[in-house]
């Protein structure tokens, strides 16, 4: 099977019904069987993965499925030059279990040593055990801005807002967005205070008043990139997460994955074809 099949079906969105049927000559049941030995002969050679020099940063998510009323994650990881403007990905993982900091650290123990060793900061969803995992490595700890913002907007959109606590929700909403992006200086310190002291208080809801105090308890996480700008890092996990989309629309629109092996062939195949992805860093508000 000529290794362009694999492009046509992985990078260019055809299905293998639709390529027989182009192929006059050949069976679905042909195209499938001859596709699969293609697939599986690709995944075995070692993965051509290209790691940028200099110091770098590390992302990583987990994308959770099921086998089996089973869960199983594969484990995502890309590196990201700190002068760099891409985020290229390395081979993923994948575990059955929950997603937990365990697996995590197997998977960053399954990082090229020489690019271990040059690794300066860590870009997570806020994640339990991550925190431990980037300081046994003395990595400076990211957290995402947009799971955290996310999780803020479920209480406050349509008619969460006129529930009781509305308008301190709206208020704490605003609070944590400019704890966000203000650089360090007079303004960032009020909004630090008024939100320690709403954490005092209800805060609305007592859900409300848990994600503020676990805020201000990571806030220095999710400033991290005000504090080390030379690192250029991203304040979210979204370059991850995009490859995350793209390989489950490839997995719905060819009806693959049917088991753990079809998932990790398919998954670590369309990641070795198209391993670049464009990530910035954040921009940096001086003005205070």
């Amino acid at each position: 099977m000529p290794p362009t099949l694999l492009h046509k079906v992985l990078l260019n969105g055809y299905t293998l019904r639709q390529l027989a049927e182009r192929r006059t000559r050949l069976s679905l049941a042909t195209v499938r069987y001859r596709f699969r030995q293609a697939l599986g002969r690709f995944v075995s050679r070692p993965g051509p993965q290209k790691i940028p020099r200099g110091p770098l940063v590390l992302l990583a998510d987990g994308l959770w499925f099921q086998f089996a009323r089973k869960p199983w994650v594969l484990y995502l990881t890309a590196l990201k030059s700190c002068s760099g403007h891409s985020a290229f990905f390395l081979d993923p993982l994948l575990f059955p279990g929950k997603e937990g900091a365990t697996r995590w650290e197997q998977v960053v123990a399954a990082i090229p040593a020489h690019a271990q060793a040059r690794i300066q900061a860590l870009v997570v969803d806020n994640l339990r055990g991550m925190h431990l995992l980037a300081k046994r490595r003395r990595w400076v700890l990211q957290l995402c801005h947009f799971h955290l913002i996310l999780k803020l907007q479920v209480h406050r959109r349509g008619p969460r807002r006129a529930l009781k606590g509305g308008t301190v929700r709206e208020e704490i909403y605003r609070l944590i967005r400019n704890a966000l992006e203000l650089p360090e200086g007079p303004r960032l310190n009020r909004v630090i205070g008024r939100l320690g002291r709403l954490a005092q208080t209800s805060c609305g809801t007592r859900r409300m008043q848990a994600v503020v105090r676990e805020f201000l308890y990571c806030i220095g996480h999710y400033r991290a990139y005000q504090a080390h700008p030379t690192l250029g890092l991203p304040t979210t996990t979204n370059t991850v997460e995009s490859m995350g989309g793209i390989m489950r629309d490839l997995l719905r629109r060819s009806r693959a994955a049917s088991s753990p092996r079809s998932l990790f062939l398919w998954a670590t195949a369309l990641i070795r074809l198209r391993p670049e992805i464009t990530c910035n860093g954040k921009t940096i508000n001086r003005i205070n």
